[in-house]
Formats: C-alpha cells, structure tokens, sequence
C-alpha cells in the first residue's frame, strides 16, 4: 500500500520545479537530494562538457559516484569522456607521468628514471612522437629546453597571424587536457577543472599566488608576458623600493612607539 501511495506521489524538482512522480526524481547517494532525471542529465552534460570530474549533488557539495553518474547519464560517448576525464586526473598525480605533446595524441607516458636521459616516445599505436621529459615538448636534439622554447616562440612569431588561431587553445601543463582561453586580455591565472592544477597562461608553468608579484614578466591582466626592459626596470625598482619602504615604515613606527612610552609618564 505505501508502495502505491509513493508511486503516485508527485514531488517538485528543485532545478525545474516541475512536480513529476516520484519515480522521475532519484534519490541521490550520500545526501538524499532528489531531482528530475532529465535536470540531472542536463546539469551532468553540462559539467563533463566543461570537462569537470568533480561531480556534485546539484543542491550541495556531495561527490557523485562515478556508478550513479553512469546510471542517470545513459550516455556512452560522453561516459566514455567523463571516464578520461577521471584517468587522467589519477595519472597527473604521478610526477613522472608524462603527456605526449603530439596533436591529437595525449597518450600517457610513465616515464620512471628518465631524468637523466630525457628522450621520450610515444608508445600509442600510430603515433611514435618523440620529445622530452623536462620540458614536455617535442624533442630538441643538441639543445636545452630554454633555446629550443626560444626557438619555438621566434618560429610562432615569424609565421603570418590568424585570427582562428589555436593561440586560445593550449594543453595544462600538468595532464595535458586542452583548455580553451578566450583572446581577450582577461585574467592569466588559471586551473585545469580535469586535473586542478594552477598555472599562468603566459608562460605555461604551475604556480603559487606568488607568480604575478615575482620578476618572471608574466602579468594578471593582458595578452603579453613584460619586455625585457620592464623586467629589469621591475627588479631594479624592487632593490631600491624596499630599502626605502622599509627605511619609512620605521620612521613611522619609531616616533609612534616612543610616544606609546612616553604618554603614561606623562599621564
């Protein structure tokens, strides 16, 4: 009987406020929420699309099993994107995982004792790219990985600019998912929704908060890393800066102290 009663029950979805039968609205692991299989398919689409792996009860913070994820997507091709989704960020935890910089390849390298011999190759079936541990680029006989990176930026210069370019699509340095920036001068700092790593566009390196404050050239806001000339116009600032900031706070601090201890004499 209680049965029957909750089968014709009809309950509100929370995303749509539809009211649809309880059947239509599964009750999710972990919080109890419930929402309407098509909200959820839809709200789901949307997150794996974007490539997020850390899937989440739409209403709270309650991670979604990869089991139920399957179960209320019925959708194998982007599954089978969302399952990449999760190897990858297990790969990228290894630090001697590396990703095949080949285009269309991102084939996975575990690369144990490869510091000393950096020539790398990529054992995906047709593809047999080589390129280097320390950089993660493509391989640069007789060069260190700093004159083939010039190399590199003079060749992309020299070549004649297209406004389609693939310049806003660039591989996290960390997993090597594909991100998608727009060209619009907007904020440098970003994290990859795959993997979590924190890295400047500009230069394309993991990072701390402290990056943008350090003399490497790459700002916040903007298209381009500094020019040589601001750079050292920057540290020279810094070397002659400080001094004097510090030399002011204590001129501050001094007097202010001195008056702290003498006013209750006084008093």
């Amino acid at each position: 009987m209680w049965e029957l009663l909750l089968h014709n029950k009809l309950l509100e979805c929370p995303l749509c406020l539809v009211r649809q039968p309880a059947e239509q609205l599964p009750e999710l692991q972990g919080c109890s929420h419930r929402s309407c299989l098509c909200c959820l398919r839809q709200y789901l689409r949307i997150e794996i699309t974007e490539s997020r792996v850390q899937l989440s009860c739409p209403e709270c913070a309650e991670r979604l099993a990869p089991r139920q994820v399957a179960l209320i997507l019925d959708d194998p091709s982007l599954m089978e994107k969302y399952e990449e989704f999760l190897l990858r960020r297990c790969l990228a935890s290894d630090p001697d995982c590396r990703w095949c910089p080949a285009p269309d390849c991102g084939f996975a390298v575990i690369a144990s004792g490869c510091a000393s011999c950096p020539r790398l190759v990529c054992r995906r079936e047709g593809c047999g790219a080589e390129f280097c541990y320390h950089c993660k680029q493509v391989w640069h006989p007789n060069q260190t990985c700093d004159s083939a990176r010039q190399q590199r930026a003079l060749n992309s210069k020299s070549q004649p600019s297209n406004p389609h370019s693939d310049d806003d699509i660039k591989p996290c340095p960390r997993c090597g998912a594909y991100i998608i920036k727009m060209n619009d001068g907007s904020c440098n700092h970003m994290t990859c929704a795959v993997c979590g790593s924190e890295f400047c566009w500009l230069c394309m390196k993991e990072i701390s908060d402290l990056h943008y404050l350090s003399p490497s050239g790459c700002t916040f806001w903007g298209k381009k890393p500094w020019s040589r000339k601001k750079k050292i116009l920057w540290q020279l600032g810094t070397l002659i800066g400080a001094p004097v900031g510090i030399t002011l706070i204590a001129g501050i601090a001094v007097p202010a102290m001195l008056l702290f201890v003498t006013d209750p004499l006084t008093l």
